[in-house]
């Protein structure tokens, strides 16, 4: 199964890698659409693997004994599932792109991970308008049964699913 426990480290990767770059206001945004999608398959390649790996028990286990104890656990991963078919077999991810706005004043500095902003330009105590900047960084979430949910926060929960299966399923199967 070290095929598998490989898996879920890539799967942490691309998360940890998605985690940074929703951070950044500055760089392209496609890029946390590219670890979205590695991780999606990274996740949804564990499942398979077991499958071909553990042909004679997983199988059953998971639809019978996993599944059943763990209902919660087992949507999310679903939810990520069904998300990553969307991703790779039809339009995207349904992830949804918003946006965090934070105001720069004349004469402040915004920085993060991603560069630096300087803002120049009238102060606001001489003309009576701020002629300051405004800085966008990007929030994605999935709408998951009526209400939005952090991209970030979706994914490290089914992550934690996935690997309490899988410890689980060792646990039992040794």
């Amino acid at each position: 199964m070290f095929n598998v426990d490989k898996k879920l480290r890539e799967a942490q990767f691309f998360l940890e890698k998605m985690r940074e770059r929703e951070r950044m206001a500055f760089g392209d945004p496609e890029v946390f659409d590219f670890l979205l999608s590695a991780f999606l398959n990274a996740v949804r390649t564990v499942d398979y693997r077991l499958c071909h790996e553990q042909k004679r028990t997983y199988p059953d286990w998971r639809a019978k004994t996993w599944n059943v104890a763990n209902p919660m656990e087992d949507s999310r991963l679903q939810f990520l599932s069904s998300d990553r078919r969307v991703e790779v077999h039809e339009s995207g991810s349904a992830r949804v792109e918003q946006w965090k706005t934070s105001k720069v004043a004349s004469g402040d500095t915004y920085s993060d991970p991603s560069g630096r902003l300087e803002v120049f330009g009238s102060p606001s105590t001489l003309t009576g308008v701020d002629s300051g900047a405004t800085v966008r960084t990007p929030k994605y979430v999935f709408r998951i049964d009526g209400s939005e949910r952090p991209v970030i926060q979706v994914c490290a929960e089914g992550l934690a699913a996935l690997n309490q299966m899988v410890a689980d399923y060792k646990a039992q199967h040794p």
